[in-house]
């Protein structure tokens, strides 16, 4: 298990009822601005909608996180790692890299601003290689 509630948190990932147990009621979890989600998703009801999504949905949630780097305490705490999850309904297995950062207090979570390479996601879903792209692509 994680060192830190980021280290925490992105290892249950794919585990939504874990996931949530961590939530402090009004958590409040923000995307990158270019992607479709509200800014911040607040309050435990839709941040565990949204993971339901993610992982029901979209990937299935025998996913695999490989943590690069993990730093913090139990309030501010961060990590950077790989995600790899397979894609319902597409081939192959999506890698991207990712950081979290979280805030927690006695409730439990209450911030999460996630991050990710969004034009790897995107290629991605729209079928193009992501791996080793340079500035010539």
């Amino acid at each position: 298990m994680g060192r830190t509630p980021a280290g925490a948190l992105v290892q249950a990932f794919g585990d939504v009822e874990k996931m949530s147990a961590a939530y402090a009621p009004g958590i409040r979890w923000s995307m990158p601005a270019s992607t479709p989600f509200p800014r911040p998703m607040e309050g435990k009801d839709a941040v565990i909608a949204f993971n339901s999504k993610v992982w029901g949905e979209v990937h299935r949630p025998d996913c695999e996180v490989e943590i690069l780097d993990e730093v913090g305490d139990e309030r501010v705490s961060a990590a950077r790692f790989i995600y790899r999850a397979h894609v319902i309904g597409k081939e192959g297995i999506y890698e991207n890299e990712y950081t979290i950062f979280v805030r927690s207090g006695p409730e439990g979570l209450t911030e999460v601003f996630e991050a990710f390479d969004t034009v790897a996601a995107l290629d991605f879903y729209r079928g193009k290689p992501t791996a080793m792209r340079g500035f010539d692509d």
